[in-house]
This record gives C-alpha cells, sequence and structure tokens, in this order.
C-alpha cells in the first residue's frame, strides 16, 4: 500500500476522507498507511472504488496477505471478512479475533526460530483480521466459546493476561458479540480435541477452518463442515451463559492483576470501528 499517500495527494484528500468514502474509521487508513495492519482484500477493494482503479490496490492487498499468514491460511480471511456470521471454538487460547496485540506477541514469539520481523508480520496480518469485527457496515454476529483453560493458563505476563481480559470484557458487550466459557466442571469434552471456525454466509456453502499442529486446514466438505457444526453446538450446551462468563472473565482479571504486584497497568487499547 505504499502508494495510497500518492493517490491521496492526488485527490487531495486527508485520511477522513478516503475513510468516509470506504466507510471506515480513520484508524483504518492510517494504521495501513503505516504499516501497523496489513490490508484485507476488502480494503483493497475499498480503496480501487474510492479512486475508481481497476484492482489496483487489490492486487497489492492479496499479495501482501499472501506474506502475512501462514500458506494453508492465507485464502481464510477473505472467506473470514465475507462472512454474516462465525462460530469460533478455542480450547486453550483466547480466539485470534479478539486478541490484544501484547498476547498475539507473547503467543507467536513462541514458535520457534521464529525471527522478531516474522512476528511482527503475523501480529500484523491478525491485527488486519479484527477489522472484521469492528466495521460500521453490517459486522458478522460472533459466536465465540472458549475453555476455562484459555483463561487460566499463564501463556503471557499477569500483565498481559490482565489486559486480554479487559479486552474480552469490553468485545463482549458488542451487540454482535457472544462469547461464553466452557468451564473446568465440563469435564472431558468434545472440544478438547482442537479448535476451528465455522464461516457462514448467506447464499454460500459454509466454511470451516481447523487448527492443528501443521497450521491448521480450511474445507467446504459438507459433511466435515456438518460435524463441526454438531460438535460447536454441543459445546453452547456445556458452556456458561453469557452473563456468567463476563462474570468469570472479570474475576479472572482481577486474578491476574493481583499478581502483578498491584501495579497500575497500561490500559487496554480502546476497540475501534473499522
Amino acid at each position: 500500500m505504499e502508494n495510497l499517500v500518492s493517490m491521496r495527494g492526488i485527490k487531495k484528500w486527508t485520511q477522513q476522507n478516503l475513510a468516509d468514502e470506504c466507510h471506515w474509521s480513520v484508524s483504518v487508513v492510517s494504521n495501513i498507511e503505516s504499516f501497523q495492519r496489513a490490508p484485507q482484500v476488502v480494503h483493497g477493494e475499498g480503496i480501487d472504488k474510492a479512486f475508481k482503479l481497476p484492482n489496483v490496490f487489490v492486487a497489492k492487498a492479496r499479495a501482501i496477505q499472501s506474506r502475512s499468514y501462514p500458506e494453508s491460511f492465507a485464502s481464510f480471511p477473505e472467506e473470514e471478512a465475507a462472512a454474516d456470521d462465525l462460530y469460533i471454538w478455542e480450547h486453550s487460547l483466547v480466539p485470534g479475533l479478539i486478541q490484544t496485540e501484547a498476547y498475539m506477541r507473547e503467543i507467536f514469539s513462541k514458535v520457534a526460530h521464529i525471527t522478531p520481523d516474522e512476528v511482527d508480520r503475523l501480529v500484523s496480518g491478525r491485527m488486519s483480521r479484527q477489522d472484521v469485527l469492528f466495521r460500521e457496515d453490517s459486522p458478522p454476529r460472533l459466536w465465540a466459546l472458549m475453555d476455562e483453560s484459555a483463561l487460566v493458563r499463564p501463556v503471557a505476563t499477569p500483565e498481559v493476561m490482565h489486559q486480554q481480559c479487559l479486552r474480552l470484557l469490553e468485545v463482549s458487550r458488542l451487540p454482535h458479540v457472544s462469547l461464553a466459557v466452557v468451564p473446568y466442571s465440563a469435564g472431558g469434552h468434545v472440544g478438547l480435541t482442537g479448535a476451528g471456525t465455522i464461516v457462514e454466509r448467506d447464499g454460500s456453502p459454509r466454511i470451516v477452518n481447523l487448527e492443528d499442529l501443521g497450521d491448521g486446514r480450511f474445507s467446504e466438505e459438507p459433511a466435515l463442515v456438518r460435524r463441526v457444526a454438531v460438535r460447536f453446538r454441543s459445546l453452547q450446551h456445556e458452556a456458561m451463559a453469557n452473563g456468567a462468563s463476563r462474570d468469570f472473565i472479570a474475576r479472572m482479571a482481577e486474578t491476574w492483576k493481583a499478581q502483578t504486584g498491584g501495579r497500575v497497568l497500561t490500559a487496554v487499547p480502546p476497540v475501534t470501528s473499522a
């Protein structure tokens, strides 16, 4: 997106002008231009439409995405961005769409032999995916489930875990988000075998992305999608109600804060709309 600033200059547009044309918040334009977030194809489409260009920025976005995600996942963000409903299950981590940047960095830094530049690239890609939840124009409904272990396991420092819990509380109050926790009291359940996301879009086949040690895979195979959907529904029956889940997350936020030794923590960055 190196030419975006130049294109704005030619049109004598500010970042706010472009944001208004694309129906985004100005922070989305700012983040793309400063390379803080990898642009998605939907961003390229919006920019091309605003400048009346023939798939120039779409092509750039696709090229950037191919470097921002594992090969097996590279085309999935397009499907995710076009979703009407997203059903996400995580058995050991907070779902990527609602992770804080600090939490992401902790997770990615644990990958063997990864370089700081590669961590930056992966963080940028994941941050850009989060725009789908906070856009002003018809964000998808998110149905997110996570196991209690995702909040209890110290995958990051107490400060980062505390901020992550605050982010979960903030996101859980969005009108299009349902966030619930499957408690330890559920015992051994089907979700312990793996994590995954189901993408639903009106008029299109459902798609499922399954995560594993090999970076995962996604499929439109009806039998597989149906099997994952049935297991997701069974996990919903095991989960605490949304209100009880929020109360549990709030208690975990206090637990992690206590482990910081009572230090004043930097506030978690606010959720922004795309």
